[in-house]
C-alpha cells in the first residue's frame, strides 16, 4: 500500500482505541488532535461490561479498573417512592468477564493509552493539529489540518474520523447527520457532598424520577455528578449561575447550607445518526457518526464498539483477507449504523421518556413492570443484557 498508514482524527476514547488496536496489529497510525494535550474534562464515566472485555484484549482494563470505581449494582428510583429496582450485574457473569459497571473519567483511558503509544515505533501521535477536512482517490486520502506553524496535510491509505459530534471530516464529505436537538439543555454539576448520607442504600449510579422532574446520580473520583434537565428556553448563563445551581441541588436534597460546587457545565442533547459510516477510504466513528443523550451511558461505549469493529476488518484488510476491503468495510456500516438507529436511539429516548413521565397511572404501571422485571432473576437478567450492551453487540454480529 503506497501510505501504508491509517490516519485517526480526534484523540478522545475512540480515537486512542483506534489507534492502539492498530498499532498493537503492526499497521501504522498516525493520530491527530486538535489540542495541544488529552482533555482533561469530565465528559463520559461509564464503562459497560463488554466495553471493559474489549478493552481487556487490548491489555488496557486492568489500569483503567485500579483507577476507576467498580459498581455490581446501579438503581431506578423515585422521590416518593424510594428504591424501585435494584439492578445486580452479577447476573451476567456468564457473559462477560467484567460483571459490573465501572466509573471511571473517560479521560483515564485516553491518558493510559498515550502512553502505550508513546513507545510504539508505529504510533505517530501529532497535538495542536486540527482536521479541517479530507479528499481521497484511489490510492489514499489527504487529510487538510491546521497548526501553529499553518497549513498542513496528512496521507494515509485509510482515514478514521472521531473527531466528535461536529466532525468536519462528516461534513466535508457531504455525509447528512439527520436526528433531532431537544428543545431543552441539560446541567450536569459535581460536588464533593455525599448524597449516599441521605439517600438510603444509594449506589454510585442512580436514575431518580419525581412526579414532575427528575435527575442523575453517578459517583466518580470522590464526586457525585449530578445530571438535570433544564427548561426549553434557558440560557447558559441562568442555568451555570450559583443561585440557579443551588437551587437545584437544594431540591435534590435540602441541606440548609451551601453545596460546594467543583465543576458545572450545560449543553445541548442531540439524538443523530449519519446516513452512512463508510465513504470510500473515509470511515466515521464514534460521535462523528452517531450521537445521543447519555441516559444509560451508551454514547462512549458505542464508540468503542465501533472502533473494535472497524478495526477488526482493516486488520482483515491490510493483511490481503479481505481483498480491496469493499465488501468488509461494508459490513461495518451494516452492522454499526442500525444499532445506532435501533438500539442506542430507542434505548436512551426511552430512558428519557421513563424518567419524565408525569402521569400518575403509567409511572405506576412503569414501576410495577420494573419491580417484577428486578426480582425475576431471568427477567432481570435479559435487561441487563440490553441495558450493558451486550445483546446489541450479538445483534451487530448476526447482521453480518
Amino acid at each position: 500500500m503506497a501510505q501504508n498508514r491509517v490516519v485517526i482524527a480526534g484523540a478522545g476514547p475512540v480515537g486512542c482505541v483506534s489507534a492502539l488496536y492498530l498499532a498493537r496489529a503492526g499497521i501504522p497510525v498516525t493520530l491527530l488532535e486538535a489540542g495541544d494535550d488529552l482533555e482533561l474534562d469530565l465528559r463520559a464515566s461509564t464503562f459497560h461490561p463488554p466495553t471493559l472485555d474489549m478493552l481487556d484484549e487490548l491489555g488496557v482494563a486492568n489500569e483503567l479498573i485500579e483507577q476507576g470505581l467498580v459498581c455490581p449494582r446501579w438503581q431506578y428510583r423515585d422521590t416518593e417512592e424510594g428504591i424501585i429496582a435494584d439492578w445486580n450485574l452479577g447476573l451476567l457473569s456468564n457473559y462477560t468477564r467484567h460483571p459490573y459497571r465501572l466509573q471511571a473519567e473517560q479521560f483515564r483511558l485516553t491518558q493510559i493509552i498515550m502512553r502505550r503509544l508513546e513507545k510504539m515505533p508505529g504510533a505517530d501521535v501529532r497535538f495542536g493539529c486540527r482536521v479541517s477536512g479530507a479528499k481521497q482517490d484511489g490510492n489514499g486520502v489527504t487529510v487538510d489540518c491546521q497548526t501553529a506553524l499553518g497549513s498542513d496535510s496528512v496521507r494515509g491509505t485509510y482515514l478514521i474520523a472521531a473527531e466528535g459530534g461536529s466532525s468536519p471530516i462528516r461534513k466535508t464529505q457531504g455525509i447528512a447527520f439527520d436526528g433531532l436537538t431537544f428543545p431543552e439543555m441539560w446541567l450536569i454539576v459535581s460536588t464533593p457532598f455525599d448524597f449516599s448520607q441521605f439517600f438510603e442504600e444509594l449506589t454510585p449510579i442512580a436514575y431518580v424520577s419525581e412526579p414532575d422532574d427528575w435527575f442523575v446520580f453517578v459517583y466518580v473520583s470522590g464526586l457525585w455528578r449530578v445530571l438535570v434537565p433544564t427548561k426549553s428556553g434557558d440560557t447558559p448563563e441562568k442555568i451555570l449561575d450559583e443561585k440557579y445551581l443551588q437551587a437545584r441541588l437544594q431540591r435534590i436534597c435540602p441541606t440548609g447550607r451551601q453545596y460546594e460546587i467543583a465543576h458545572k457545565t450545560a449543553y445541548t442533547v442531540h439524538q443523530r445518526v449519519a446516513e452512512t459510516y463508510v465513504h470510500g477510504r473515509i470511515f466515521l466513528a464514534g460521535d462523528a457518526a452517531h450521537i445521543n443523550n447519555p441516559l444509560g451511558g451508551m454514547g462512549m461505549n458505542g464508540g468503542i464498539h465501533d472502533a473494535v469493529n472497524l478495526c477488526q476488518k482493516i486488520v482483515h484488510v491490510w493483511s490481503g483477507q479481505a481483498g480491496d476491503g469493499r465488501a468488509e468495510f461494508s459490513k461495518y456500516d451494516a452492522q454499526r449504523r442500525p444499532i445506532a438507529h435501533e438500539y442506542v436511539q430507542q434505548a436512551t429516548i426511552q430512558n428519557k421518556q421513563m424518567l419524565e413521565e408525569q402521569d400518575g397511572d403509567a409511572r405506576k404501571k412503569r414501576h410495577e413492570n420494573l419491580r417484577r422485571t428486578a426480582a425475576d432473576p431471568d427477567a432481570a437478567r435479559e435487561y441487563l443484557m440490553n441495558s450493558s450492551m451486550i445483546r446489541a453487540l450479538e445483534k451487530a454480529d448476526a447482521l453480518g
